[in-house]
């Protein structure tokens, strides 16, 4: 990160640094550089590869993160991360969602 800390806990900020790298045209190859070094890290790393997720449609054994962006989604309600592919194919919602409503109610009826 060469002390830019602060594009993880902010990334929506630019240092003076950062805009004179949007200017020279160098900036977007640092990012690139940066999202391939913390990629590696997630996949390679035991305590990061137990924050991915399962897919829940096709109940896959690889493990899928949510910044796969190009293969990818991610439930708005439950969070829960699917295949594209397998989110393609269920035209019902998210299986996660649905379980959870499913025990909610009879949770209510006992």
């Amino acid at each position: 990160l060469n002390h830019r800390n602060y594009l993880l806990e902010s990334p929506h900020k630019y240092s003076v640094a950062g805009l004179q790298q949007i200017t020279d045209g160098v900036y977007e190859g640092f990012l690139n550089t940066l999202i391939g070094f913390a990629s590696q890290h997630v996949y390679h790393c035991d305590l990061c590869t137990q924050r991915g997720f399962i897919c829940q449609i096709c109940h896959h054994h690889d493990i899928i993160f949510p910044f796969e962006f190009d293969t990818t989604v991610r439930c708005g309600e439950c969070k829960t991360v699917f295949h594209q592919s397998c989110q393609a194919m269920v035209k019902k919602g998210c299986p996660r969602c649905a379980r959870r409503r499913k025990y909610q109610e009879q949770s209510t009826l006992t």
